[in-house]
């Protein structure tokens, strides 16, 4: 009797796995070579494309006019994803290979962390004739949404949207889309729209009741409060519908893409609003289900799939995004690490990066009467962008604010760290600078996405040097006048991106992250009065001061800025600063008012304040640094919305 073979042992399985992949790629490389030159680069030459260094963008900005023309974008959007020189260096880790964390069952088939995941592999080479395959299903990509954003329309056919009339959802989508969409991505238009009209997972109650909740805090419609004239109560029948249908259909039960669309759309409102636990709460369900159905590894899919891998991809970049910045608000840890991030920064579809940013019009409020302003909105490459911020916010998080940090390891890291602060500003494509010579006529601004990518750049700045001159276990016995530079540096910039964006747009419909970057500025602000000459020092306290009156504009929004209002004040009663009340208004006007004035309003304070060029040519004042000797003890810009009771402050 003939004995069985010995089955292959997984150690075997998974050498052999490596093995082909590297032979793959060696060939892959040989057959790419359409030079002798390049032949021998191929043959004598390790790297691949994965680390080739972040390029510039193209100054120019193409349009969808031809096949060439989107091939350059596509060209240019990759070479700035998250395959690149900087995305590695930023996480200091080696790209690991995830075989190790496949399992092959007795069928031959391939899954990951066991049978709770839903994640299925698929061979990650591509031949020739899969990679123009690949291309002819980016192209289909884009054509999908153009015809989708075509076909928007046939959702005034439908009557109403869960109850919801039809003329008050389609003012809340299109808020949706022109305010927090661009951020974070995380709704994928096409895709939202065609279940919408046909059925599907993304025509879900939950997830549009979430876009109707976040969205409503936006609105000016009165049938939108619940209580006169009660802002923390906008949009309420949303949320409570949300809560509703959580339990009704066990959602929190049933992982999909769009549930954790939906929680994490509602646990950033949240927080937003100042109900942090619930934000934290729902936001951690939503990243718990991004392992769950393993949206966290770079899978590739049929080229038939492809809608379906951009959504995934998107999702978990914008989660991963949102993970970083609540750890910030509220001095939590994150749970998705830098080794887990294993996705490709790489989307198909860039229909939207070089479409024309508008403000919102209501056209029945007819709000904006002039011109309205028109700017490319970026949003792929600003996406981006936001992702690798929030990669080097990991390691700020890491190494300088959790329990476990020492002197020595934020010295170590500080040089490094700057570095890629440093690296990710001067490879930003043209398109996305605020300070790039073409950009010093202060007719020329942006859409309010990339002025929001470079308040968090800035105020990344004085969080990583701010630790060495606080009064915390990381101050150091001679605190580096560097330091105190860049955080006055930073939170000059800060308030002048502010000045411009309240000037272009008003902070009526401004998300929370810009709060947070105007509140971290004020905290360098108030240090700087009184440590300098009288008459920096009263540009510092009139700075301040609009700063301050600007943080309760955002407050009308994003209730829970009130919290930083009440830190500032505090901060400023112990430096003994005194608020002139001269520079506040004595009551806001009727929202429509002032929306209708605000540019004209607006434009005096900031050039008078900031200069003519405010938000362009960005220059700030001769500050001296050589008696410092202050300290930032009771600064709280990490953790912030956790210090204190918010009962002390409602």
């Amino acid at each position: 009797m003939t004995l069985p073979k010995p089955r292959p042992t997984k150690a075997v399985i998974n050498a052999l796995r490596s093995e082909n992949k590297r032979l793959l790629s060696f060939i892959q490389r040989l057959e790419s070579a359409t030079s002798p030159e390049k032949l021998w680069r191929a043959l004598h030459s390790g790297k691949d494309r994965a680390s080739i260094t972040l390029q510039q963008g193209n100054a120019t900005s193409p349009g969808y006019g031809d096949a060439e023309d989107i091939a350059d974008t596509r060209e240019e959007l990759s070479d700035k994803a998250g395959e690149s020189g900087l995305a590695q260096s930023v996480s200091q880790q080696p790209i690991f290979d995830t075989s190790s964390y496949i399992s092959v069952d007795e069928s031959g088939d391939l899954n990951s962390f066991g049978p709770s995941s839903a994640w299925q592999t698929i061979p990650s080479t591509l031949s020739s004739s899969q990679s123009a395959a690949t291309t002819n299903a980016e192209n289909a990509l884009v054509a999908n949404a153009a015809l989708s954003r075509q076909l928007e329309s046939r959702l005034a056919t439908l009557g109403d949207l869960d109850g919801v009339p039809m003329d008050l959802a389609t003012h809340l989508l299109e808020l949706h889309w022109n305010r927090q969409h661009h951020t974070f991505l995380l709704t994928y238009r096409p895709a939202i729209i065609r279940d919408l009209l046909n059925g599907g997972e993304f025509g879900s109650k939950f997830l549009l009741n979430s876009i109707f909740a976040c969205a409503s805090k936006f609105s000016t419609k009165p049938e939108l409060r619940e209580t006169f004239g009660n802002s923390e109560e906008v949009g309420f029948r949303f949320f409570q519908r949300c809560d509703e249908l959580i339990v009704q259909e066990n959602l929190l039960l049933r992982p999909s893409l769009a549930t954790i669309v939906g929680l994490l759309l509602l646990g950033s409102t949240y927080v937003a609003r100042g109900v942090t636990t619930k934000g934290w709460l729902l936001t951690g369900y939503a990243l718990r289900m991004v392992y769950d159905l393993g949206l966290h590894i770079d899978r590739k899919t049929p080229d038939d799939k492809a809608i379906e891998e951009e959504v995934r991809k998107r999702i978990f970049w914008g989660a991963f995004v949102c993970d970083k910045l609540q750890s910030l608000y509220l001095g939590r840890p994150f749970a998705i690490k830098l080794r887990d991030a294993h996705v490709s920064l790489e989307f198909k579809d860039i229909m939207e990066e070089n479409e024309l940013w508008t403000p919102y019009e209501d056209s029945s409020e007819h709000i904006w009467k002039r011109g309205r302003p028109q700017y490319p909105t970026y949003s792929v490459s600003c996406f981006q962008g936001l992702c690798l911020l929030s990669k080097i916010m990991t390691r700020i998080i890491d190494e300088f604010y959790v329990v476990g940090a020492t002197v020595e390891s934020a010295q170590s890291s500080l040089r490094s760290i700057d570095d890629l602060l440093q690296e990710w500003e001067e490879n930003l494509p043209d398109g996305l600078r605020i300070d790039s010579p073409s950009h010093t006529s202060s007719r020329v601004s942006h859409a309010p996405n990339v002025l929001c990518l470079h308040i968090i750049h800035h105020a990344l700045r004085i969080l990583l040097h701010r630790p060495l001159v606080a009064d915390t276990h990381l101050r150091l016995a001679s605190p580096p006048e560097t330091s105190w530079k860049q955080c006055s540096e930073a939170a000059e910039k800060i308030t002048q991106i502010v000045a411009r964006y309240r000037q272009l747009y008003t902070l009526r419909g401004a998300p929370y992250l810009v709060s947070y970057g105007l509140y971290v500025a004020c905290t360098i602000h108030a240090r700087n009065i009184g440590v300098n000459t009288n008459e920096i020092m009263n540009e510092c306290r009139f700075t301040l001061e609009q700063s301050l009156h600007w943080l309760e504009e955002l407050a009308v929004p994003n209730p829970a800025v009130e919290k930083t209002v009440l830190i500032i004040k505090k901060l400023m009663s112990t430096r003994g600063v005194t608020r002139d009340l001269t520079h506040e208004n004595p009551e806001i006007p009727a929202e429509e008012e002032r929306q209708h004035n605000e540019e004209d309003r607006v434009g005096d304070i900031v050039s008078d304040t900031l200069g003519a060029d405010a938000g362009t040519g960005l220059s700030m004042e001769p500050y001296f640094f050589d008696d410092w000797n202050e300290s930032f003890s009771d600064d709280l810009l990490y953790g912030f919305l956790e210090q204190d009771s918010f009962d002390d402050w409602r």
